[in-house]
C-alpha cells in the first residue's frame, strides 16, 4: 500500500509522539507498504513559534521513507500569543451553536508551517490512505482531512489525546474542541494507543468499531556504556530517580521535584536528575530554589540516547508524574532495564501501568503521594526488584513494533468506505 502520514513534527525533534510516528512508520516499510510524511522543519518545541532562520524545506529518504519537511513561519507574541490563542479556541467552542468553521480558521494558525497545503495538493493521485497524528497540533490533521475528501482517501488518525484527568479536565478541553470532536468523527479509524484512552473517546460519542487499541513498542537498544563512564561524566551520586520529558507542570516535573525536596528535609537523600528541554515555569521554579537545596535537582537538557539510556540503567526508579501523556514510552526503556517506574493516575498511563503489579501510580498532583512513592522504592528493594522484572515481562508480551504495525497494518486492509464529512 501507498501510504501518506502526516506529523507536526518528526525526528530529531525529541518526544515520545514524535519517536511513535517514525518506528511506526520503519515498521511499516518494513512490512512492505511505501511510505511519505509530510511534517514541518521542527526540531525542537521552541522552533514553533520561533523559527529558526536558516530553516529549509528538504524532500529525501531516511530509514527507506521519504521524508517531506516544510518551513515554519515565526508566531507573532511568541509562546504566550499560542496559550492565549489556544485558550480562546477553547472558549468558544464551548459557546451554544456550531463553531466549527470558526475553529478551523483558527486552527490554521498553528503550527504555522508554510504552503502545507500546497504541498499536499503536488502529491494528489500518489497514495491508498492518509494517516495523520496528533490532534492537540491539528492544523496538519485539518489539512490532511481536506487533502483525504479532495482525493477520496480514507482518513485515519493516531490522536494522541490526553484525556488529563478526566474528559472535563483543562487538559481533555484542549483536545475535545468542536472541530476536533469533527476530525475524529470523520475518520475511517482511530487508534488510541490504551484502553484507557479508547474508553474516553467512546465516552464522548465515538464508534467502538472504529477504535483498535494499538499499544506502542520499544526502539533498540543503543550499546552499553561502562557506568564507571557514566558516572564520571555525571558526577552521579549514590541515589538518584529519573525524569525524562519536558520538564513542564503537565508532565509533573515541578511536582518529582517537590517530593524530592521533602524527602530530603525529611532525611531521605536522593537527588532528581532530568533530562530533556525545560519549560517556562520549571525554570522559574528552578530560579527560586534556595541554593541549599539546588544539588538535589538538577536538569541535565537534552542527552544522547547512549548517555540517557545509561542513565535508566542505573536509576533507582524513573518517575514520570504526568496527566498529559497518552502512553509513556519511556515506561518501556525503564522496564528493559528492570528499573522499576512510577506514574500518575492520570491521562494514558493508568493504560500502561498497573498499580503495585509492574509500577506505582500517584494522583497526579499529590506531592506527599508521591514521596511515598519514591521513599517505598529507595528503601524496599525487594519491592522495587519485583515492579522491575514484572515490568520486562509486560515488555516482552505486549510492546513490540511489528505486534503495532500488524494491528494498523490490518485495519488499514479492513478499510473499504470513505471518510464522511463533517
Amino acid at each position: 500500500m501507498r501510504l501518506l502520514f502526516l506529523t507536526p513534527a518528526y525526528p530529531p525533534f525529541l518526544g515520545g509522539g514524535e519517536r511513535y510516528v517514525r518506528s511506526l512508520a520503519v515498521a511499516l516499510q518494513q512490512r512492505g507498504h511505501t511510505v511519505t510524511v509530510v511534517t514541518s522543519t521542527a526540531a525542537a518545541e521552541p522552533d514553533f513559534w520561533s523559527s529558526p532562520a536558516q530553516q529549509k524545506e528538504s524532500q529525501q529518504v531516511e530509514e527507506g521513507i521519504e521524508l517531506i519537511r516544510c518551513r515554519l513561519r515565526p508566531l507573532p507574541g511568541a509562546r504566550p500569543q499560542l496559550l492565549a490563542w489556544r485558550k480562546a479556541m477553547v472558549l468558544l467552542s464551548g459557546l451554544p451553536g456550531n463553531q466549527v468553521a470558526r475553529l478551523k480558521r483558527m486552527a490554521r494558525k498553528f503550527p504555522p508551517i508554510v504552503d502545507l497545503e500546497t504541498t499536499l495538493d503536488q502529491l494528489r493521485g500518489r497514495y491508498d490512505l492518509l494517516h495523520g497524528f496528533n490532534l492537540s497540533w491539528e492544523y496538519p490533521l485539518l489539512a490532511g482531512w481536506h487533502y483525504a475528501q479532495k482525493n477520496n482517501l480514507p482518513l485515519f488518525i493516531t490522536p494522541f489525546t490526553h484525556f488529563g484527568e478526566g474528559v472535563n479536565d483543562r487538559v481533555a478541553r484542549n483536545n475535545l474542541m468542536q472541530h476536533q470532536r469533527g476530525l475524529l468523527a470523520a475518520a475511517a479509524g482511530i487508534f488510541p494507543l490504551t484502553t484507557v484512552e479508547a474508553n474516553g473517546l467512546a465516552a464522548i460519542g465515538l464508534p467502538p468499531e472504529r477504535l483498535t487499541v494499538t499499544g506502542s513498542g520499544l526502539d533498540p537498544l543503543p550499546d552499553h556504556l561502562p557506568p564507571t563512564d557514566i558516572q564520571q561524566k555525571y558526577q552521579l551520586p549514590p541515589q538518584f530517580i529519573l525524569f525524562i520529558g519536558r520538564a513542564s507542570h503537565d508532565k509533573g516535573a515541578i511536582h518529582a521535584a517537590q517530593a524530592v525536596q521533602q524527602l530530603n528535609q525529611a532525611g531521605t537523600q536522593v537527588t532528581l536528575l532530568l533530562v530533556g528541554q525545560t519549560a517556562p515555569e520549571f525554570d522559574r521554579y528552578y530560579k527560586h530554589l534556595p541554593e541549599p537545596e539546588r544539588p538535589w535537582i538538577r536538569p541535565l537538557g537534552r542527552l544522547s540516547e547512549a548517555d540517557k539510556h545509561a542513565l535508566l540503567r542505573l536509576a533507582s526508579s524513573l518517575v514520570l508524574p504526568s496527566r498529559t501523556d497518552s502512553f509513556g514510552i519511556v515506561f518501556l526503556e525503564a522496564w528493559a532495564y528492570g528499573t522499576p517506574v512510577i506514574g500518575a493516575h492520570a491521562g494514558g498511563i493508568p493504560g500502561v501501568i498497573t498499580h503495585n503489579e509492574n509500577g506505582l501510580l500517584v494522583p497526579f498532583n499529590d506531592i506527599p503521594a508521591l514521596a511515598q512513592a519514591i521513599r517505598s522504592l529507595l528503601s524496599d528493594s525487594t519491592l522495587a526488584k519485583r515492579l522491575g522484572q514484572q515490568g520486562q515481562t509486560s515488555l516482552r508480551k505486549q510492546y513490540t513494533w511489528e505486534h503495532v504495525a500488524e494491528l494498523v497494518e490490518h485495519r488499514y486492509r479492513q478499510q473499504h468506505e470513505r471518510s464522511t464529512p463533517f
